[in-house]
């Protein structure tokens, strides 16, 4: 049996005022069945357009989260540069810093060097070195600028060392002009006058003067040909260690 069929069977069973009455109340039914799901569905649009607007909100707080990552991470790789180029900076200016200490280190030292000079006194017999008008340290010496040998040459006030032997080294060659020729003498082989002579820490000064420490033999030393400055072992390796070639050295007149 149909739904039709059976609705058709009850309205022939049925009075005519109990099928209007069960119409209207279908009727009723209905229109607050219609009334409910129209305002849920208004509500559920509500709901949804809410859910919209907050979508499109989060959407645009998402692109604007976006750039400003971006920007911060621009911000960050800038901050690293800047802080590369800050320690590169630094280092360049610690490393020019001590190039300058150096060099200002080499200046000082080369002034010292250049206002540095010894100075012989032959009255006092002593050899003090000097700086500027200052008498830093001062020695005892046994000959203040006497001549031996065959020396002829007149002695200096002023000069400088020309070179410095440790230990005096045997006789060497050297030319000399003999009525108007250069004549070569080859090297005293087989003697050591000049080594005995000079001794050891030796410095040769030009034009004659050499300083030097306690000769080795007496003999040889009265006989070698030079201006004398002669002081003890120990002023006269002291002076070595600290002498340099060019510093000077003055004859105070007696």
């Amino acid at each position: 049996m149909t739904l039709e069929s059976a609705l058709r069977r009850l309205s022939r069973q049925a009075s005519p005022w109990a099928v209007a009455v069960s119409g209207a109340a279908i009727l009723v039914g209905m229109h607050l069945a219609g009334t409910v799901l129209r305002d849920h569905t208004n509500e559920r649009l509500a709901v949804w357009r809410q859910l919209a607007t907050a979508r499109d909100r989060a959407v645009a707080s998402a692109g604007e989260l976006q750039v400003l990552n971006e920007l911060k991470a621009r911000d960050v790789r800038r901050l690293k540069d800047a802080l590369t180029q800050t320690a590169q900076s630094k280092r360049t200016l610690y490393e020019a810093g001590l190039a300058l200490q150096e060099e200002k280190r080499l200046l000082e030292k080369q002034w010292e060097i250049m206002i540095t000079y010894l100075m012989v006194d032959p009255t006092a017999q002593r050899l003090s070195v000097m700086r500027g008008e200052q008498a830093l340290e001062s020695f005892a010496v046994a000959y203040a600028s006497a001549a031996f040998g065959a020396e002829s040459r007149p002695l200096p006030q002023v000069s400088a060392i020309a070179s410095k032997e440790r230990f005096a080294h045997p006789e060497r060659g050297h030319s000399e002009e003999q009525n108007g020729q250069l004549v070569w003498i080859p090297p005293q082989v087989g003697t050591s006058v000049r080594a005995n002579a000079l001794g050891e820490s030796v410095m040769f000064f030009k034009n004659g003067p050499i300083l030097h420490g306690p000769p080795k033999r007496r003999e040889d030393h009265y006989a070698y040909p030079h201006w004398c400055v002669g002081l003890s072992a120990a002023a006269a390796r002291k002076l070595y260690q600290h002498s340099f070639i060019g510093t000077k050295i003055v004859f105070r007149r007696k």
